[in-house]
């Protein structure tokens, strides 16, 4: 603003100077000049020249303001920096402050749970032992108590001879046995002494005693399985040694005689059970194998006819040649005599196969033992060895199949025998510790290695047979590879 003014103040005096210079001018030379336009010029000048002066004192009073107030704001800056230090300073010592008291505190509380844990460490300890003496306690009294009671639960055998309706009657006896035991008074063990007890006292207590430890036995007999008659064996102990002990004071007990009809009864209902198990399952077993020689002799009829029609067919083509080979020439005969010798050949095959199945039919242990797997319904080295006197003995297989399980089984060897239930019979006798239901027989899985079964076979039976060794079981490790997709 300051250069402005100059300029308009330069300007003015240049007018200035040339109205003076023609106002001399004029008046040297005796006239005068008009000056109104440098009279207005020269006001205008003096007015911009005045106006800049005057904005220049106000720009240079708002630097000078400006700068008042610049200082003015550092120093107050200057002095809230300085309580914000200050105000810093103090935050800084108060977090310390706190953060010292909270370390002080965190190690008197560490300190107090150490010592506390120590303590609860030491307190379990002393339970411990105090248990373990007490356990040890009870261990010396339950034997000290037991001396008295031991009886050891035989191992009953039961005889296959010997029928379910057999073991039946022989626990009726045994029954009868105990009613014979409880009218003589051999059933129970009563010491008398007149001075405390009446004799109606103590026939009462006799009978209380009796009827509580025949109803608690009655309910473990009635629910006695071929699974559950050891548990049961030891309830029947355990009920009479906690009778005699609630009925000690009274000088009343069961006999050892009572109890071992008990135990008796047990066995024969535990036998009664197993060999009503058996025949049911030998029973099935019977209709299996009537179902299964019923499709053989359909199969077997259904293949003799199917051979009959055939061999009628051929005789009765080659009949109807050798009439046209007489009519024809020798051109014709010749074809003719090959066709001829053709059916004669297929003729005698059908007679072949025609002997065979009447073989079949006749000899009724011919048949073919196999050798299947299930990895994926069973596991790896299980195996089922079978019979099947089918002409088709995959048929068999495919039926063992179907539904029973959810994977089809694989064959390993399938062996023709003239008498496959005597092959099978070794296999089954030979593999028998290996045999996965121990309980039932009938079941023909056995845990083995094929290489054994194999073993046997070849060294015994028939040294041409073909095993194969890995099972296909194509649809189980099918559904291994998506189960292992869809993981992923």
């Amino acid at each position: 603003m300051l250069y402005f003014t100059f300029a308009s103040a330069f300007i003015t005096i240049l007018i200035a100077t040339s109205s003076v210079g023609r106002l001399i001018n004029g008046f040297v030379k005796g006239s005068f000049p008009d000056m109104y336009g440098e009279v207005i010029l020269l006001l205008i000048g003096l007015a911009v020249t005045f106006i800049f002066y005057k904005l220049h004192i106000k720009e240079k009073y708002n630097i000078q303001e400006f700068s008042m107030k610049k200082i003015e704001f550092e120093r107050d800056y200057e002095k809230k920096m300085d309580q914000l230090s200050k105000r810093e300073e103090n935050v800084n010592k108060f977090y310390d402050s706190r953060v010292e008291e909270a370390n002080l505190k965190y190690d008197e509380i560490l300190k107090n749970a150490q010592e506390k844990c120590k303590k609860i460490e030491e307190d379990t300890e002393k339970k411990v032992i105090n248990l373990e003496a007490n356990i040890n306690k009870l261990q010396e009294e339950y034997k000290i108590l037991n001396n008295d009671y031991t009886y050891e639960i035989s191992k009953f055998t039961i005889e296959d001879n010997i029928t379910s309706e057999e073991y039946k009657s022989k626990y009726n006896l045994s029954i009868l046995r105990e009613k014979t035991l409880t009218k003589i008074g051999a059933a129970l063990d009563t010491v008398y002494q007149s001075n405390n007890h009446s004799v109606k006292e103590i026939n009462s207590d006799e009978k209380q005693l009796l009827r509580c430890f025949n109803s608690e036995i009655a309910a473990i007999l009635t629910s006695i399985t071929i699974k559950n008659i050891d548990s049961s064996k030891k309830k029947i102990i355990r009920t009479f040694e906690t009778l005699n002990k609630l009925f000690e004071t009274d000088k009343v007990s069961i006999s050892s005689n009572m109890l071992e009809i008990k135990l008796e009864q047990a066995d024969l209902m535990y036998a009664y059970q197993y060999q009503k198990e058996q025949e049911r399952l030998q029973q099935k077993a019977i209709r299996e194998q009537m179902v299964e020689e019923e499709k053989v002799r359909r199969e077997i009829e259904k293949e003799k006819a199917k051979i009959e029609k055939e061999e009628n067919q051929f005789k009765k083509e080659i009949t109807k040649l050798m009439g046209y080979m007489q009519k024809s020439n020798e051109a014709e005969k010749q074809l003719y005599i090959d066709k001829i010798h053709e059916l004669e050949a297929k003729l005698k095959q059908v007679e072949a196969d025609k002997k065979d199945v009447l073989n079949r039919e006749q000899n009724t242990r011919a048949g073919y033992v196999y050798v299947i797997s299930n990895i994926g319904s069973f596991g790896e080295d299980v195996y089922k060895i079978g019979m099947t006197r089918r002409l088709e003995p995959m048929d068999r297989v495919k039926e063992l199949g179907d539904a029973s399980v959810p994977f089809e089984f694989d064959v390993h060897a399938m062996i023709f025998s003239d008498d496959a239930p005597a092959l099978e019979t070794v296999l089954h006798n030979t593999f028998r510790d290996n045999q996965v239901n121990k309980v039932n027989p009938r079941k023909e899985f056995f845990r083995v290695k094929l290489s054994e079964i194999e073993k046997v076979v070849k060294e015994n039976f028939n040294a041409t047979v073909t095993f194969t060794k890995v099972a296909e079981a194509a649809q189980y490790r099918e559904s291994l590879k998506l189960e292992q997709a869809v993981s992923v």
